[in-house]
């Protein structure tokens, strides 16, 4: 894969600031990405970052009836349960105008984990090409749910892998629980890949080269979808 300009960090003065942008800039590649193809998938990210974010979303005019939201990986946990991300999207985005989305789960009682991954590969199907994806970043540079040290990372980043959803085995240096994740190759077909960012620690991490040990130097260094980085402290 050749190698491209890094984007460049796109600083905002306060937290307030940064979520208005962000929701901006996802709704008018949601809207772009609807006027040219139809349709349009939102690949959203959990955490407790992004969810002032879905309250702007779910305020604003968007063909939401001709969108498909799914996650960019989920906790092995039901969605009732307070570390679900598919619980946290629909607490802040799946109400008011963006009700009228479609949702693709990534999470699916009474299956193992590998088998849920499978499953979740029909939904994703449905809502690829994205739009937009909305990520984050760990100060380890993971994305999604593609650790450093996971024993499933070579796997989820591969760029010419046939799977879009992979599971996850928890343990270190893997996460806390068993998760269900995208993959690279899944997340950059996409019109956007929006990086949203805070803290002074995670923006040392994309300034300069990337360490391209790092995980999130994959979504950095492609040149499928364009990248953009939004920071504030």
């Amino acid at each position: 894969m050749a190698a491209v300009t890094p984007p460049e960090i796109e600083a905002f003065a306060t937290r307030e600031a940064l979520y208005d942008a962000a929701a901006s800039v996802v709704a008018s590649a949601l809207t772009e990405a609807v006027a040219k193809r139809g349709q349009a998938g939102f690949a959203a990210t959990g955490g407790s970052t992004p969810a002032p974010v879905y309250d702007r979303l779910a305020t604003m005019t968007v063909p939401w009836n001709k969108i498909v939201v799914t996650l960019t990986d989920e906790r092995f946990v039901p969605s009732s349960d307070s570390s679900s991300n598919e619980g946290l999207v629909r607490r802040h985005l799946l109400r008011g105008e963006a009700a009228e989305a479609s949702f693709a789960p990534l999470y699916f009682d009474g299956l193992a984990q590998d088998q849920v991954a499978a499953k979740a590969e029909a939904g994703v199907a449905g809502a690829l090409p994205f739009g937009v994806v909305l990520l984050g970043v760990g100060p380890d540079g993971h994305f999604a749910s593609l650790f450093p040290g996971n024993p499933k990372l070579a796997e989820g980043l591969d760029p010419k892998s046939e799977r879009t959803v992979i599971a996850v085995p928890p343990g270190q240096p893997a996460p806390d629980l068993p998760r269900i994740s995208l993959t690279f190759q899944a997340l950059i077909q996409s019109s956007l890949i929006v990086l949203l960012v805070t803290g002074e620690a995670k923006k040392a991490l994309l300034e300069g080269p990337v360490d391209p040990s790092l995980p999130i130097a994959a979504i950095l260094n492609q040149d499928r979808a364009p990248v953009r980085i939004l920071w504030a402290e």
